[in-house]
């Protein structure tokens, strides 16, 4: 099996206190297109005129802000491999909304996070 590895900063997520507002901010102000929105998970994602990685603003208190993922082919596999290295998943793989998810950590105790975009393609 080929190495795994880290293809791009996918997103960075931030918590806004209010979604529509600053919905327009990033479009208007920033010039960001909006790609998708999930209204369940109160969720707005927004790409940059020259790359597909996404600033995603939502309006969830209880998740991370700010926070960030590295897309990879597949996070199970990639985790296997990072494990047998040596070296420590502090999340094992999850189910989210685009496909899987974990945290990674590095020598230091740094986080990484990876996500694996499956259902999108």
């Amino acid at each position: 099996m080929a190495q795994e590895v880290l293809l791009k900063i996918d997103s960075i997520m931030y918590y806004v206190s209010d979604l529509q507002r600053s919905t327009i901010f990033y479009e208007d102000v920033l010039c960001l297109r909006r790609v998708w929105v999930d209204d369940e998970r109160k969720m707005v994602g927004l790409v940059f005129p020259e790359s597909d990685s996404e600033i995603v603003i939502h309006n969830d208190a209880n998740m991370p802000s700010p926070s960030y993922s590295f897309p990879v082919a597949d996070v199970e596999g990639f985790c296997l491999d990072y494990k047998k290295g040596g070296y420590k998943a502090v999340q094992e793989p999850i189910a989210v909304r685009c496909s899987k998810y974990a945290v990674l950590e590095d020598p230091d105790g740094n986080k990484l996070p990876i996500i694996d975009l499956t259902i999108w393609q």
